[in-house]
C-alpha cells in the first residue's frame, strides 16, 4: 500500500510535468508573455492541369523548283531545319517527314504530291539533297493546298510544320497582283475553316540562308540563276495555342536558328490571368494613394502641373510574344480613356516587392479620373511589312514577293475568329482611379 504522502506528491510532480511540458512547446513573445502556437489550416494545393504531351509532329517541305537552291549544298536551311527536328521539346514525340509539291490543275495533269521521307531527323538530313527532293511534281508549288494539308495535320495532340519560300505560284498572268489577290482570298478561308472549331495557332519563323539555284518567278515565265547569296525561307508551325507556348518559346528557337530570324504569332485570343501591381514608388508623377481593400484602385488623385503618371508591373512569362513585342508601345492600347502607354521596360534585376516580368508606365496630360483597359493587342509585327515586295525583280535577303498578301489573309482570318468572340485581347489590366 503506498503512503498518502507518496500519493499526493507523485500527484503534484505529474501535474508539474504536464505544465511544463505544454510549456516548453509555447513560443514566447517579446514581452515574455506565453504566445499559443497558431493553429495549423490545412493547406488545399491547386494542381494546374497538365498539357498532354503532343503525340506527333509532322514536317511538310516543299520541293517545287525553287527549293531546289536551298539544298545544293550544305548550309543554313539544312542546319535550321534539321536543328528543329532535333528539339528537346521532340524527343519523346513521333515524327514524321515529307516533301510537297505539285498543283491541282487536271488541264495541266499536275495534282499535290506528298512524299514520305522517313520519322527519324537523320534520314531528313541525308534527303536534303537535289537528288532525293526530285520528286512528286517539281513544276508546281500550290502554297493554297500546301496550308490546307498542313492545317488539317495540326489536329488534336498533332503539331504540323510546313517549310516554304511561301511565294505564291500564280502562273504567267496578265495581271499577277488581281491573281494574287485571289490566291490570298483562298488562304483565309483554308484558316477561317480550320478555326472555326477548334484553336490553332500560326507561328511562323523566318530566317535567311546561302542559296544557290534558280528563282522562279511566280507572275511570269523564266527564272534567273544564283549564286552564293543569301535568300529567306519560312518555317511554319500549327498546333494548339498551350503546345506552341510552351514548346517553341523565343529561346528555344534561338538555340536551333544558325543565323537571326524574326517571328510573329496568330492565335486565338482568350483573356488569360496575367498577373500584374501597381507600382506607387516607380515614375511616378502627381500624387496617389492605393486603396488597402482594392490595390487595383487608386484613390486621392492628383496631377503633377497637368500630368498623372504610373507604372504597373506586368507578368508576361505565359504569354508566348518575344521582348521586342512587348517593348513596342504600339501593341498596346488604352480603350476609352485619356491614358497612353508611355514605355516598356523588361525587369532585368529583382526589384523589392514586385513580382513580373515587364513595366508598363502610363500618362495622361488629361483629367487622370475614371477606369482604364490597357489591352495588349495580338498586333503584325513590322517585319512583315518590311519582308513584302510587289516587284519580282528585287531578289534579296530580305524580300518575298507578296508576303504580306499572304499573312494579311492569316490575320484577317484569325481576326474574323477573334471579333467573334467579342474581341478578346492576349491581356488586359484594369485600373480604377478616383479623388
Amino acid at each position: 500500500m503506498i503512503p498518502r504522502f507518496s500519493f499526493r506528491f507523485f500527484s503534484i510532480l505529474f501535474i508539474f510535468l504536464i505544465i511544463t511540458g505544454c510549456n516548453s512547446r509555447s513560443a514566447r513573445n517579446p514581452a515574455g508573455g506565453l504566445k499559443p502556437e497558431p493553429v495549423r489550416e490545412e493547406t488545399v494545393t491547386t494542381v494546374k492541369d497538365k498539357v498532354p504531351a503532343p503525340e506527333k509532329v509532322i514536317f511538310f517541305i516543299e520541293n517545287s523548283g525553287s527549293m531546289f537552291g536551298y539544298v545544293n549544298r550544305a548550309n543554313e536551311f539544312k542546319n535550321s531545319l534539321v536543328g528543329l527536328a532535333y528539339l528537346p521539346e521532340f524527343d519523346k514525340v513521333s515524327k514524321r517527314f515529307y516533301f510537297i509539291n505539285g498543283k491541282y490543275d487536271p488541264a495541266k495533269r499536275s495534282d499535290i504530291r506528298i512524299t514520305y521521307v522517313g520519322d527519324d531527323p537523320e534520314t531528313l538530313k541525308n534527303k536534303l539533297d537535289p537528288v532525293s527532293f526530285n520528286t512528286g511534281d517539281v513544276r508546281y508549288s500550290d502554297l493554297n493546298e500546301m496550308f490546307r494539308i498542313s492545317l488539317d495535320s495540326a489536329k488534336g495532340n498533332q503539331i504540323a510544320v510546313l517549310v516554304s519560300d511561301c511565294i505564291y505560284d500564280v502562273g504567267a498572268e496578265d495581271d499577277p497582283l488581281t491573281a494574287l489577290n485571289i490566291e490570298t482570298h483562298k488562304t483565309q478561308q483554308s484558316f477561317r475553316n480550320r478555326l472555326e472549331n477548334e484553336d490553332v495557332q500560326t507561328l511562323i519563323i523566318k530566317t535567311v540562308s546561302k542559296f544557290d539555284g534558280d528563282y522562279f518567278y511566280a507572275s511570269k515565265k523564266g527564272s534567273v540563276k544564283i549564286a552564293d547569296e543569301y535568300r529567306p525561307f519560312y518555317i511554319i508551325f500549327f498546333g494548339r495555342t498551350e503546345y506552341l507556348n510552351e514548346l517553341l518559346t523565343e529561346e528555344s528557337i534561338a538555340g536551333r536558328m544558325v543565323t537571326s530570324f524574326e517571328t510573329a504569332r496568330f492565335l486565338v485570343n482568350e483573356e488569360r490571368n496575367i498577373p500584374y501591381q501597381v507600382t506607387p514608388s516607380l515614375k511616378r508623377i502627381g500624387s496617389f494613394k492605393l486603396d488597402f481593400k482594392d490595390n487595383f484602385h487608386l484613390t486621392d488623385a492628383e496631377s503633377l502641373r497637368g500630368t498623372f503618371q504610373f507604372t504597373i508591373a506586368a507578368d508576361f512569362s505565359s504569354l508566348p510574344f518575344s521582348d521586342s513585342y512587348y517593348a513596342s508601345v504600339n501593341n498596346y492600347e488604352c480603350l476609352s480613356s485619356n491614358y497612353r502607354v508611355l514605355e516598356v521596360e523588361k525587369i532585368s534585376k529583382k526589384i523589392p516587392g514586385i513580382e513580373g516580368t515587364h513595366l508598363i508606365t502610363l500618362s495622361t496630360g488629361k483629367n487622370p479620373l475614371g477606369e482604364i483597359e490597357l489591352v495588349l493587342k495580338n498586333t503584325i509585327p513590322q517585319w512583315i511589312g518590311e519582308t513584302d515586295s510587289r516587284n519580282e525583280d528585287l531578289i534579296d535577303s530580305d524580300h518575298t514577293y507578296g508576303f504580306s498578301s499572304l499573312t494579311d489573309a492569316i490575320s484577317k482570318a484569325y481576326e474574323y475568329k477573334n471579333n467573334r468572340e467579342e474581341g478578346r485581347f492576349p491581356a488586359v489590366f484594369r485600373i480604377r482611379i478616383s479623388n
